[in-house]
Order: structure tokens, then C-alpha cells, then sequence
């Protein structure tokens, strides 16, 4: 495959994080088990061949790499929203999350991962998406490159 064949590749991950955080009330609330979670303290492997580590902080990860097909970044970040604001649910989900948040001394991270061939142009992440993910809050991290 030459450059200009490349495939374009994209997804968006969520990340709660926080010393005292329950990985099963995340779940619980967005309706939707994690990539990986772990709490504080717990003994964990990061990937297959990986020694195993204990958790530094607690973390309920979400991506959409294996969950959302194709590779347009508008979906996948759409498929975040709905984790937290899901359609005709008049924002119950969202208060649930920040009371969490709140209670619990939780951060919220949304990261954008964008890869395309060179020349290709990078995606931009639509207001809409942007004002419902500050509204968690979560901050939200770009990752784009051509290769």
C-alpha cells in the first residue's frame, strides 16, 4: 500500500479518574462496561504482555477503537455524548455524573485520536460535541497526525 492508500484510522476514548472512584457506579450510570477499569490500589494488567501493576489512582476507561465502526471522528465522539447525555433523558444522566464527580474528587478526559495519510485534512471537533463534554466537565485532548 502506498502513502497516499493509507487508511484513515480514528476513535475517542472517555477516562474517569480518581482516588476514590467505583468502577460498577460509572458502569452503572452510563449503562455501559468500560474497555478497562480498575480501583485504586487494585492489581491490574495494561496489556497482554504487560507485568501486572497496581492501580495509582482509580480509572473507568472507555474507547470506542473496537466499539464504533469506521473511522469518521464525528461518530465516535457522538458515541460519547450519548454515554452521557443519551437522547430524551433530559440531562439525569449528566447530574449523576457530575454528583459523582463532585462527591468523589473525579476527573473527567476526552481524548481524540485521528491518523491520515499525508495530505489529508484533520478533522475538527464539532462546537456541539465540545459544549455537551465541558458541561460533564471533561477536558478534551487532540491527538492528530498525517503519516
Amino acid at each position: 500500500m502506498t502513502s497516499s492508500e493509507e487508511p484513515t484510522r480514528a476513535f475517542a476514548t472517555l477516562r474517569f479518574a480518581g482516588d476514590t472512584l467505583d468502577p460498577e457506579e460509572i458502569s452503572r450510570i452510563v449503562k455501559e462496561e468500560p474497555t478497562r477499569a480498575y480501583r485504586k490500589g487494585q492489581r491490574y494488567r495494561p496489556g497482554p504482555r504487560s507485568p501486572v501493576v497496581t492501580g495509582k489512582t482509580g480509572v473507568w476507561y472507555f474507547s470506542t477503537r473496537h466499539r464504533i465502526p469506521g473511522n469518521d471522528l464525528a461518530d465516535h465522539l457522538d458515541a460519547l455524548v450519548r454515554l452521557i447525555l443519551p437522547f430524551a433523558d433530559a440531562d439525569k444522566r449528566l447530574r449523576e455524573l457530575r454528583e459523582i464527580m463532585e462527591r468523589e474528587h473525579l476527573e473527567a478526559h476526552v481524548t481524540c485520536f485521528w491518523r491520515g495519510p499525508p495530505g489529508a485534512l484533520k478533522p475538527s471537533i464539532p462546537h456541539s460535541v465540545t459544549n455537551s463534554l465541558e458541561r460533564l466537565p471533561a477536558d478534551i485532548e487532540a491527538d492528530f497526525a498525517n503519516e
